[in-house]
């Protein structure tokens, strides 16, 4: 499946890649950095969770991981962790 908007398939790309463990350690920052790759192509800004909000992040990110629904964190991400672009 091809997803044609460049922010879309970056947080996609970048949560499939933090549940999919695909590395032995690393797999959020490994993960981060491929998604921030693909937005800075293609001028979308870069993903980065601020301070404030890691403890948020981490619980969304445990409740995905236990459902594999990605709806709430990735509300989150586009409201909360895009930087360098305004919607």
């Amino acid at each position: 499946m091809q997803i044609e908007n460049s922010t879309e398939r970056a947080i996609e790309y970048m949560l499939y890649g933090m549940r999919s463990q695909l590395f032995w350690d690393g797999n959020k920052r490994t993960s981060t950095i491929c998604a921030n790759k693909i937005m800075i192509e293609n001028g979308c800004g870069i993903i980065k969770v601020p301070d404030n909000k890691l403890q948020e992040f981490t619980t969304l990110l445990s409740e995905f991981y236990n459902s594999n629904d990605n709806s709430k964190i990735k509300q989150f991400v586009y409201e909360n962790c895009i930087d360098g672009i305004t919607f």
